[in-house]
């Protein structure tokens, strides 16, 4: 974790994204990129008629929401800088991850804990299909300032290597213990045993971590790791994003979306 990226338009969820990226920046030492995406309602394929220019009022106030944003940081000892881009609303988080040399993203979501029926925000969405680093998503303050307890959900039926060393790697930054979740569909069940012996296989690469192996059997997949997850006391949950396939149905982009939806916990998404 090198470069954090914090895509920002300074609401209370993105300012609970920006806290928790300068927690993790100062456990990390990495340095933070607070970005602003603004429309400039002068252009003319935005507004129709008589456009209405963005003064040197509105930047200045946004400009000065950014330098709030980096002095905090740096106020902790984080480097920090910041990027207000005027642009006609095309312009994508995604676009600034490779020129930025960003390894990891948080952001904020208003999602509807809770509430089922409703979705995340569109942009939230777009960022979590189209971005390759890690990203965390954040609703709300987390209670804990660390991440004690770190769930990794997966139907394990593929080698998960590589979201693997991501999620260890954030484990081992804050000391936390992970909890291996391993989602048994109902109707066709694996044996726990086999599923246990499955997860250990996988973490044969990562000594010296500290983790538990635990088994559901649920139909409801975000439910069943909320749920699950509550119980523990977890501090973040951790899934990867899996192409939709024979093998990568349980964890494709909707099951993600859904999760943050439907739980409070900053949600870690992985490829």
């Amino acid at each position: 974790m090198n470069r954090i990226l914090v895509p920002t338009d300074f609401s209370e969820c993105a300012n609970a994204a920006a806290e928790v990226a300068m927690r993790l920046a100062k456990q990390s030492g990495a340095e933070i990129h607070f970005l602003h995406l603004a429309v400039d309602m002068g252009s003319p394929s935005h507004v129709p008629g008589t456009p209405v220019q963005a003064g040197n009022g509105r930047m200045g106030v946004l400009r000065d929401n950014l330098d709030q944003l980096v002095k905090a940081a740096e106020a902790d000892g984080i480097r920090a800088r910041h990027d207000l881009v005027m642009g006609t609303g095309h312009e994508r988080v995604p676009d600034y991850i490779l020129p930025k040399k960003i390894d990891f993203l948080v952001m904020g979501s208003h999602g509807a804990t809770g509430i089922r029926e409703m979705v995340i925000g569109s942009k939230t969405r777009y960022v979590i299909r189209h971005v390759k680093v890690p990203t965390l998503v954040v609703k709300e303050m987390p209670e804990n300032e660390g991440f004690g307890h770190i769930v990794f959900a997966s139907s394990f039926k593929k080698d998960m290597t590589s979201q693997l060393r991501v999620v260890v790697s954030f484990s081992r930054l804050w000391g936390s213990r992970l909890h291996l979740l391993f989602i048994n569909a109902q109707g066709h069940p694996i044996e726990g045993k086999v599923a246990r012996l499955t997860m250990s296989r996988q973490m044969e690469g990562f000594p010296n971590i500290d983790y538990t192996m635990n088994v559901i059997e649920t139909n409801d997949k975000e439910f069943g790791i909320t749920r699950f997850s509550t119980g523990i006391g977890a501090d973040m949950i951790a899934v990867a994003m899996e192409d939709k396939g024979l093998l990568g149905r349980l964890f494709n982009p909707g099951v993600a979306e859904r999760l943050i939806n439907r739980s409070a916990l900053p949600v870690l998404v992985v490829r």
